[in-house]
């Protein structure tokens, strides 16, 4: 019969102060032999009686501590550890990820046991998901489905959970047949017309109130010269400007697989026009825009309304610098050199859209 033994164990830390925890021992014996032997540390007594008569109840039921966990595990509980887990790590979650999860821990999902799961608790989410009073669309529900689905691919390696992503699998066929879930539409939105001119006035007019703090009219202006996110525009710090170059350090450039190191070299196109949009902003400390990338998405749309604008949002900028600079005659690769981008056929497909009039202008021009 098994049976286990708490030790106490007392150390002295760095500050010389002694740090008291304990140490629980599991052994079975048969015919005076040790045939199983495992033992713990915990910070609290508590916390190793009770990992002790678990492993102790397992063994006597033949089960594993594992099992019993996936016996016991909801859903929630599993994203809450792999959230914690991974946002820990050297590649943590980005918001977008976080938010998707933690909404998902909040519908009767959550509630479901592992042990329990199955591809009709998928579908039942996505109609939840789909009737919830924000009305998102299919393709949001499926970015909310990639992320649970990461969840269980990785809950066998983090938790030692018996689990993986096979009920979600199996749900794909019914989730496409009744449009649950959907790819992501494709953008093709550009400025057409004098809307730049005419969003450029008006966000001068709009920065120039008392209460107004950020620039949104050369905020506007930089996103479509460098092809920055927003939150990269937002990051640009003085200590990488080279002025003498007309190039900037651009840290971090968002990337599908690697989140920090992915540094490039910008160059400030524009003939001169956004250096002198940043040599104008007061430097008041690290950052060039010190600002909160959510609010100047806010004030954007705020103005695009009063113009009533329809269908433009501050990401399309990003799309329209792309097919500016083609339209000047740049190839892709060096349009990459600009967008940060690492695979030319996503830039094609998605970021480059040229009127084809531009063409005829570039034709004259090289007469």
């Amino acid at each position: 019969m098994a049976y286990f033994t708490i030790e106490k164990i007392n150390s002295t830390n760095n500050q010389g102060k002694i740090k008291t925890r304990y140490k629980a021992n599991v052994r079975e014996k048969s015919f005076g032999k040790v045939i199983f032997s495992k033992s713990k540390t915990f910070d609290y007594k508590a916390g190793a009686t009770k990992w002790a008569k678990d492993l102790i109840h397992s063994r006597e039921h033949g089960e594993t501590l594992a099992d019993k966990q996936l016996m016991t595990t909801t859903v929630k509980e599993l994203i809450e550890r792999y959230t914690e887990k991974s946002c820990a790590s050297n590649k943590p979650l980005g918001r977008s990820a976080k938010a998707s999860l933690k909404q998902t821990t909040r519908y009767p999902l959550g509630k479901v046991r592992l042990v329990d799961l199955t591809s009709q608790h998928i579908v039942d989410f996505c109609y939840d998901r789909l009737n919830a009073e924000t009305k998102p669309k299919p393709q949001t529900v499926s970015g909310d489905i990639s992320c649970l689905r990461s969840v269980l691919i990785h809950a066998k390696s983090m938790f030692n959970l018996d689990i993986d992503d096979r009920t979600i699998i199996e749900s794909y066929p019914t989730l496409k047949r009744l449009r649950l879930i959907a790819k992501s539409d494709k953008r093709s939105r550009r400025l057409v017309s004098c809307e730049f001119e005419q969003v450029l006035t008006v966000l001068r007019h709009y920065q120039q109130r008392d209460e107004v703090q950020i620039p949104f009219a050369d905020l506007f202006e930089m996103s479509v010269l460098t092809c920055l996110r927003i939150s990269e525009l937002c990051h640009l710090e003085w200590k990488n400007l080279i002025p003498e170059r007309s190039l900037i350090l651009v840290k971090n450039r968002k990337h599908p697989t690697q989140k920090l190191g992915n540094d490039m070299l910008l160059p400030l196109l524009g003939e001169g026009r956004a250096l002198e949009i940043i040599q104008a902003q007061p430097k008041v400390g690290r950052y060039i825009f010190p600002f909160n990338s959510r609010s100047v998405t806010a004030g954007f749309r705020r103005v695009i309304r009063r113009l009533g604008i329809t269908d433009l949002q501050y990401r399309d900028l990003r799309r329209e610098g792309c097919s500016a600079l083609i339209e000047k005659g740049f190839s892709l690769p060096q349009v990459a050199a600009v967008s940060g981008h690492k695979d030319l056929k996503i830039l094609h497909d998605i970021y480059v859209n040229v009127f084809p009039d531009s063409l005829i202008k570039l034709e004259k021009a090289r007469r």
